[in-house]
Order: C-alpha cells, then sequence, then structure tokens
C-alpha cells in the first residue's frame, strides 16, 4: 500500500513538473516596433525574430494582420520566436538594409539579426507557419537551394526559386544571372519555365527601376513565347514601362493598342486606369 501511494505521489509530481515545464501559448501576437529594441529581446532570449515590413496603403499587409497574425497556430509562433512590426516608409533606413522591394516581406532571422529567408507577400495562416518551420529547420533557403543546385546544375524548379530569392531580396544583378539561365536550360519553353523566367526578369529590372530592360525583356519575351500566359501581361506592361522610361505619348499608343488587340483581356482594366492616369495628367 506505501509502494502504491509513493507511486502515485512521483506521477503526480512528474505531471505537475511537466504542466510547469511546458510554455504558455499567448493569446495574441505582441510585436515589438523597433528594430533595435527587438534585437536586444533577441539576443536576451536567443529567439529568433519574425519581422513584417509593411506599409500602411498594402492591402496584403492588411489581410496578413486579419487573417494570418490572428490565427492560434501563427500565434504560436511567438512563444518562442519575438515579432517585429516595422512601417518601411517611417523607416526606410532598415527598409533598405534589408533590401525590401515589395510590402509585406517577413524576414526570418537569427536573434543577432542575420537573415535565414523571407516570405515575400501574402500567405494564409497554415502555410505561413509550414514556412517560417521550414525556414527554422534551414529548408527551403537561399542556402539550401544552393546546395542543392551543386547536385543538379540545371534543375529548373531550383534555378527558379534562387532567381526569386534574390530578387526578393532586390539582389537584381544575381536574379537575372539565374532567370537567364533559365531562359537558355529551356529556350523553346517546353517545360514552361522560360516564358515564367522572362516575365520574373522584366519585374525584377522593374523593381530595380531600369525600364529600359525591363521594356526590353518584355519585348523579348512577346517574340519568343507570344502564346503563353505570360505574354499577355507583358504586352499590357509595354505602355507602363514606356510611360516610367519617360514618354506617356507613345505609352498611350501602346496601351490603346493593347486595348484594341486585346478588349477582353484580364488586364484590360488595368490598361484603362493607366490610359485615364495618363490623360488625366
Amino acid at each position: 500500500m506505501r509502494n502504491i501511494v509513493l507511486i502515485s505521489f512521483l506521477v503526480m509530481g512528474m505531471a505537475l513538473i511537466a504542466c510547469q515545464e511546458k510554455k504558455e501559448i499567448p493569446s495574441g501576437i505582441e510585436f515589438i516596433t523597433s528594430y533595435d529594441k527587438a534585437l536586444v529581446a533577441a539576443e536576451q532570449s536567443g529567439n529568433n525574430l519574425i519581422i513584417d515590413f509593411y506599409t500602411d496603403w498594402c492591402r496584403w499587409c492588411d489581410s496578413l494582420d486579419a487573417n494570418t497574425y490572428s490565427d492560434s497556430l501563427v500565434i504560436s509562433l511567438s512563444a518562442d520566436n519575438i515579432f517585429v512590426k516595422i512601417n518601411a516608409e517611417e523607416d526606410s533606413a532598415l527598409a533598405d538594409q534589408f533590401g525590401i522591394s515589395g510590402f509585406p516581406t517577413i524576414v526570418i532571422a537569427k536573434s543577432d539579426g542575420e537573415e535565414i529567408d523571407r516570405i515575400w507577400g501574402y500567405l494564409p495562416p497554415t502555410e505561413f507557419y509550414n514556412q517560417v518551420q521550414l525556414y527554422l529547420q534551414g529548408r527551403e533557403t537561399l542556402e539550401d537551394y544552393l546546395t542543392r543546385l551543386d547536385d543538379e546544375e540545371e534543375n529548373l524548379e531550383y534555378l527558379s526559386m534562387i532567381g526569386e530569392k534574390y530578387a526578393s531580396r532586390s539582389m537584381h544583378d544575381s536574379a537575372a544571372h539565374y532567370y537567364e539561365k533559365i531562359a537558355r536550360i529551356d529556350e523553346d519553353n517546353e517545360e514552361g519555365y522560360a516564358a515564367k523566367a522572362l516575365a520574373s526578369l522584366h519585374d525584377s529590372q522593374s523593381r530595380a527601376k531600369d525600364y529600359k530592360a525591363a521594356l526590353a525583356t518584355c519585348m523579348r519575351l512577346l517574340k519568343l513565347y507570344p502564346d503563353t500566359p505570360e505574354s499577355d501581361e507583358a504586352a499590357a506592361l509595354l505602355g507602363y514601362y514606356t510611360a516610367k522610361k519617360g514618354d506617356p505619348v507613345e505609352a498611350l499608343k501602346l496601351y490603346k493598342g493593347y486595348l484594341k488587340m486585346n478588349p477582353e483581356s484580364e488586364n484590360a482594366e488595368w490598361v484603362k486606369n493607366r490610359i485615364a492616369d495618363l490623360e488625366g495628367e
């Protein structure tokens, strides 16, 4: 009988210790809005950083707040990671330091601020949680894909992911190198990667404000792969890049030519709005 009582106390004691050691899941995410303060907290705790760069006008940033950060699965990440919110327009120096080129961009970093990788754009809760976990495990990061490429130098999926990751970091020359490599390997677009690579290339060039190069890439895409889904967007963007290059008159001609040839396109309404913008000036 005494042994039974003793065992019971031991079991209860172990359960109590387990409860005490189990981390309490927060009811919501408490964001730190100062990067310097977040670094101090991370270095003291040894926790990683999840840094959300946003702007007030970014609708996908609002969706991230409303749908993703309010989800219990994502909230659970804040038990072991420090969440940071940075308005990229108010702290443009920090945004430039991290090479932020689109919103939202969520940088996952070590406690000393060294980047692990980033999420570029909106993700719903489960995808966001899973992607963060993969990055923390060292999987699907830029470094991971570069390592994989050592064994499969012409793997189009890996090359595409590496190009996107460089573009998301505003490392546009590096991104261009991989997009061009894809275009050479899949020259006939048999795998569908070449047209996508050129579409990603002109987007990257645009983010770098090299509109002349972006315009040339669009024209190249239209010439090489005219019957692909990427070609319609490229045709619509001819006017946009031309206007950005400083020729609004020619841009209007290109926009109107596009509408004449593609009146039912999903990009038609966007082109009409760009025409209204130019004519309003």
